[in-house]
């Protein structure tokens, strides 16, 4: 199976600088011990002070990581996204890749079952629409 490869890149705000200090560095650290995640490349910048970051502060603290990973399957680049959360994420590569259905199947499962426990955290139930309708 060919990988893929992703680009993807984190931002980190808070509103005091200690809180951001070696949290990206620790994400990006667990994100390279993840099974079929191999880190090609990461760069994280310097703590910054940074003006309105959010609604609620006037004043704040900012961070950014960038990631190249290489990847086994197309599932797996979802659970990623899923489990880290980066705030852009982007395919490099490869220009054409080829799905089998089983990969397929376990990446839309991967999403329903991470769905499904988001709706328990919540008021329960099942989600039955998007909240823009």
């Amino acid at each position: 199976m060919e990988k893929l490869k992703l680009w993807m890149a984190f931002e980190a705000v808070a509103p005091e600088r200690k809180a951001l200090e070696g949290a990206l560095e620790d994400h990006v650290e667990a994100l390279g011990t993840e099974e079929r995640v191999e880190i090609i490349e990461s760069e994280v910048d310097e703590v910054s002070e940074v003006e309105n970051p959010h609604p609620d502060m006037d004043i704040g603290y900012s961070q950014i990581a960038e990631v190249r990973v290489k990847l086994d399957g197309f599932d797996r680049a979802i659970q990623t996204v899923i489990n880290y959360g980066p705030t852009y994420v982007q395919i490099e590569g490869p220009d054409d890749y080829e799905m089998k259905l089983r990969e397929a199947q376990e990446a839309l499962q991967n999403v329903a079952s991470t769905m499904h426990q988001y709706a328990q955290m919540g008021p329960g139930g099942v989600l039955i629409s998007r909240a823009n309708e």
